[in-house]
């Protein structure tokens, strides 16, 4: 049989082809995956940089210098590129620093891409309270409430509230604050500083019987808690309940007696119910011995009210002076006890001196304030 002399070499040709092929793609491989690791190590070093220069920003804004922080700030963005927390913190340091038209392009870029973020949306509702904004602060402050948080999202949701509560009450919008308050007092945790904050809120707000039912929370709590006690001694003297105020206070003088302002109230409300002469329960004496006691103020208050200084004398006042001379000739503690007319007209002109002086002269006395908080009871007004 004939051999063909070619067959061998055309084999070795073609094997050494493949080997070629084979030797390229190995390459080509090997290059590929050569790029891949010096670029990757690449993007790592320029990570590494961008994370470097973002803790010196970090740094240089915790100690507050806001303006310090800008450049590395920057600087680390330029290395990692669209970090929403990187862009964040140049935000939060812009702000710091002044530049509130900056900041507010970084945010609501920030905002497009994460409209659900509570801190970003917590940013631009304070630039929007900063410029005078309150449509847009409010949107954005109930959206960082609603939002999503990073950490510690309860806790975070309660001060983006009590921000919110301020800002309201800032602005005149009294009855939105409230309806804030009473959404951060539900359901607080066991937090005796939480439960004051509340009842404090309240107490602003005229809502005297939660502001009273949060320091009792607190004080379930905690029982010697001082700014609980003089609160609850505060808010029960604004309901008018100064039996309830004065064991308040009393509690609250002992657990912190260097309180001044709580000094000053406990000594009004002793006041104000030693001199009250229609307490259920007195005799006939010591009712009358009150109505006389409070008559000897009101004149004294008369006696001691000078008109404003440039004005003409108070004619009311010194009409309800001449009243009180006559009717000083009218009654003696005995004729009090007995007389419920004369001592109804005793205690009606005490009352109506009080509120007239206290018109023209202002706060006056312990005692002064004291007959005028028992005659704006008597008539069911504010205190």
């Amino acid at each position: 049989m004939a051999e063909c002399p070619d067959c061998s070499g055309t084999w070795h040709f073609g094997a050494s082809r493949q080997s070629v092929v084979l030797l390229s793609l190995l390459c080509l491989v090997a290059l590929f995956l050569f790029a891949g690791f010096v670029t990757r190590k690449f993007r790592e070093h320029e990570e590494q940089l961008g994370q470097q220069w973002y803790e010196t920003g970090v740094r240089e804004l915790k100690a507050g210098q806001a303006e310090d922080a800008l450049d590395p700030l920057r600087t680390a963005l330029v290395y990692s590129r669209e970090k929403p927390e990187y862009e964040l913190t140049l935000a939060q340091a812009l702000v710091a620093g002044g530049h509130y038209a900056e900041a507010q392009t970084y945010l609501l870029t920030l905002w497009e891409r994460q409209p659900g973020s509570a801190t970003v949306n917590l940013e631009l509702a304070r630039l929007a309270a900063r410029s005078g904004n309150d449509a847009d602060a409010i949107r954005y402050y109930e959206a960082s409430i609603y939002g999503v948080w990073e950490s510690n999202g309860e806790e975070k949701r309660r001060a983006a509230r009590l921000e919110l509560i301020d800002f309201l009450a800032a602005h005149g919008r009294a009855a939105e604050a409230l309806a804030e308050t009473i959404a951060f007092s539900a359901n607080l945790p066991p937090d005796p500083s939480l439960y004051d904050r509340a009842g404090n809120l309240f107490l602003i707000e005229k809502s005297y019987d939660r502001a009273l039912e949060q320091y009792r929370a607190a004080l379930r709590l905690d029982g010697r808690n001082a700014e609980a006690l003089a609160g609850a001694g505060h808010a029960a003297f604004e309901r008018g309940d100064y039996k309830g105020a004065e064991r308040y206070l009393e509690r609250a003088t002992r657990a912190d007696p260097g309180n001044q302002p709580t000094a000053e109230l406990l000594a009004l409300v002793r006041a104000v119910l030693s001199l009250n002469p229609e307490e259920p329960g007195l005799s006939a004496q010591a009712r009358a011995g009150r109505a006389e006691r409070d008559f000897e103020i009101a004149e004294a208050r008369l006696a001691t009210c000078p008109a404003p200084p440039g004005s003409a004398p108070n004619s009311a006042l010194n009409e309800l002076a001449a009243e009180a001379k006559t009717l000083q000739t009218k009654f003696g503690r005995n004729r009090l006890a007995k007389d419920m007319d004369l001592f109804s007209q005793t205690v009606e002109f005490s009352y109506r001196a009080a509120l007239a002086a206290r018109g023209v002269c202002g706060i006056g006395s312990v005692e002064d304030r004291a007959l005028v908080l028992l005659a704006r009871q008597r008539q069911g007004g504010a205190q």
